[in-house]
């Protein structure tokens, strides 16, 4: 059966809202690096999580959803985990490897996912799936050595490490959320205001001082990675009929961020982060393929 008009409308706000998100996830490995130059991890964390909650919490006054918005339970303490302990990971790999590396290696948190779905979710591991996870992390292993395969040459090892295991925690925090039957927004509202609070407190604790430049890249990453762009991708969701149409946007992402890191950053592109990141969206790709949870 054809769609009708109103149909057909939805779909297109649908596609222009999610290539949006797409657009302003691209610069965010950008922004990361730029905001990192003016100010220490423990105030970008606290500050963006605190912008992103107050984003969130107004976006439900305006659906006048405000109180479910509030309803807090222990289900929300997953918000320790994200934003607090991911972003603090996240952005501390991003302050010691190059914006390119970085974003390479958090991408495999969908190839995580696809892993911890066979015990956590009940997925059956395939041979796609299989081969989905060694094409990935093949590429992980060529951005981790430089091309040299046989030694970690001009590279952090303890970034390589922090990058993997935020994506650890991105793909835990994701499962345990699957388990919540409530709204996603009202949810993800109460873990950014816990997130705002505990990393405030951590932010106080480090000493780390103020800086109006950073002030501005962590409210920029507040809106744009979190909290405005997650609203604006469920809804995408929301408005399609056919999810694949929308997720499939995503794979932009990469590869325009690589370009706004070479053009904003200056970062000279680097032929085994660009191999890599081929062979871990290939891996994705085949990942999808083996029947994975949605993951996007």
């Amino acid at each position: 059966m054809d769609a009708g008009p109103g149909q057909v409308r939805r779909e297109r706000r649908a596609i222009a809202l999610a290539l949006y998100t797409v657009l302003a996830w691209s610069t965010v490995a950008t922004a990361f690096k730029l905001a990192l130059r003016h100010g220490d991890v423990f105030l970008l964390v606290f500050f963006s999580t605190l912008v992103s909650a107050l984003t969130l919490a107004a976006l439900g006054a305006v659906q006048g959803r405000l109180r479910a918005f509030l309803e807090f339970s222990r289900r929300d303490l997953v918000g320790l985990l994200n934003p607090v302990a991911y972003y603090l990971v996240l952005l501390a790999a991003y302050d010691r490897l190059a914006a390119q590396q970085a974003l390479a290696l958090n991408y495999t948190w969908v190839l995580v996912l696809a892993g911890l779905s066979v015990p956590f979710l009940r997925q059956r591991f395939s041979r796609k799936l299989a081969a989905a996870l060694l094409l990935g992390y093949a590429g992980v292993w060529i951005i981790a050595s430089g091309g040299r395969l046989t030694t970690f040459s001009g590279i952090d090892p303890a970034g390589v490490a922090l990058a993997l295991l935020s994506t650890l925690i991105w793909a835990g925090t994701w499962i345990v959320n699957t388990r919540s039957a409530g709204d996603p927004l009202a949810g993800l509202t109460r873990q950014f205001l816990l997130g705002a609070l505990v990393s405030g407190v951590i932010w106080l604790i480090s000493g780390a001082g103020f800086s109006a430049p950073a002030f501005a890249g962590a409210a920029y990453l507040g809106v744009m990675e979190m909290g405005l762009s997650f609203f604006t991708w469920l809804l995408a969701l929301r408005l399609t009929r056919q999810a694949s149409r929308v997720t499939v946007l995503v794979f932009l992402s990469p590869v325009l961020s690589l370009l706004w890191i070479h053009l904003v950053l200056g970062e000279p592109g680097r032929l085994p982060t660009w191999i890599g990141m081929g062979m871990i969206l290939a891996g994705v790709a085949l990942s999808r393929r083996a029947g994975p949870p949605d993951v996007t």
